[in-house]
């Protein structure tokens, strides 16, 4: 069966128990150390320039502007145990469940909102098939031709889903993801047996323990093969290979925040929603690991231009609120 244009995986499955949080909760853990473990619908939106889009009318209450959350000096500033609270009250207004998680590597301290539900990865999951073809081409099982690392950095780079097809059919399919969830610790990692690349599911927790372990080296990959995947989702495009704008969420929201890699995720309309997921680093030697997902109702603004555009926005407002000053501050 030809599967539409950008990652679309037909509705079918439902998420029984995936429903709205009931009750907001606020959890700061502190470790000192981590355990180590699109298809849209028929046509995704393209948007020409990197600024927040402005907000697009809704049917919902009013709800905190960035503006208003910014204080005049940091006595002022919301506790980030507030600004958390704010970020996910404003996403639901929006009509979408965000799940939070950063990580400093520096202090130990993992921040999440405490929704920690499974999502659907998208084209996050390319990672998991750069990583785990890497990891082998590293274990001497093959080398690599020129082309085939060309399809890993385009797959990367601009969210390349011919790439993605080409490199998940060659080198494994589903055994892929079973290879990474045996090297990291992703104990919400996974896939079903006849599903491919981008029905891959996960949570924001497994994210970051994923990059933390990337960064570290205790998923297997050398400083070398970990080094082509960092250059690659640092080098990632503005738009992505169908053109539709990936600088939503992290991207967009920390504009005073250096060394910022990226890799991020979107479809619909699974279960009537639209996914996105923005999820990464930033900070100077890869301080900060942040995985954003968000599950926005198609139902107010559907499933095309009009409603990826909201959902964009919605994610890249959420991390505003979080950093309003465009930069991590835990």
């Amino acid at each position: 069966m030809q599967r539409p244009a950008r990652h679309f995986k037909p509705a079918t499955r439902r998420y029984g128990s995936r429903t709205a949080l009931a009750v907001i909760t606020v959890l700061i853990a502190v470790t000192a150390s981590m355990s180590c473990a699109h298809g849209s619908c028929a046509a995704a939106a393209k948007s020409s320039g990197s600024a927040i889009p402005e907000p697009l009318p809704t049917a919902t209450a009013a709800t905190p502007t960035v503006a208003e959350l910014a204080a005049p000096d940091a006595e002022q500033q919301p506790s980030l145990a507030s600004r958390m609270t704010l970020a996910t009250e404003f996403a639901r207004e929006q009509g979408a469940e965000v799940s939070i998680v950063i990580f400093d590597r520096v202090e130990g301290v993992r921040v999440t909102n405490g929704n920690d539900e499974p999502i659907d990865t998208a084209s996050v999951s390319k990672l998991f098939i750069a990583d785990d073809i890497l990891f082998r081409e590293q274990q001497g099982e093959f080398t690599l031709s020129e082309d085939e690392a060309a399809l890993i950095d385009d797959m990367l780079r601009s969210s390349d889903d011919s790439a993605a097809d080409l490199l998940w059919n060659r080198f494994g399919g589903n055994d892929i993801i079973d290879h990474i969830t045996e090297r990291y610790p992703l104990p919400s990692t996974s896939i079903g047996w006849n599903e491919t690349w981008w029905e891959t599911e996960t949570t924001m927790s497994d994210m970051v323990s994923y990059y933390a372990a990337l960064l570290d080296g205790s998923g297997g990959l050398q400083a070398d093969q970990t080094a082509v995947v960092l250059s690659d989702i640092g080098d990632f495009t503005t738009t992505g290979a169908d053109g539709y704008y990936q600088r939503f969420g992290i991207p967009d929201a920390l504009t005073a925040e250096s060394d910022i890699a990226v890799k991020q995720g979107w479809m619909c309309c699974i279960d009537d929603s639209w996914i996105h997921l923005s999820t990464g680093i930033a900070g100077d030697d890869h301080r900060y690991i942040i995985a954003l997902g968000s599950r926005e109702t198609a139902a107010n603004y559907g499933g095309g231009d009009l409603g990826a555009e909201h959902a964009r926005w919605t994610l890249t407002e959420t991390a505003t609120i979080l950093f309003p000053d465009g930069r991590i501050d835990l």
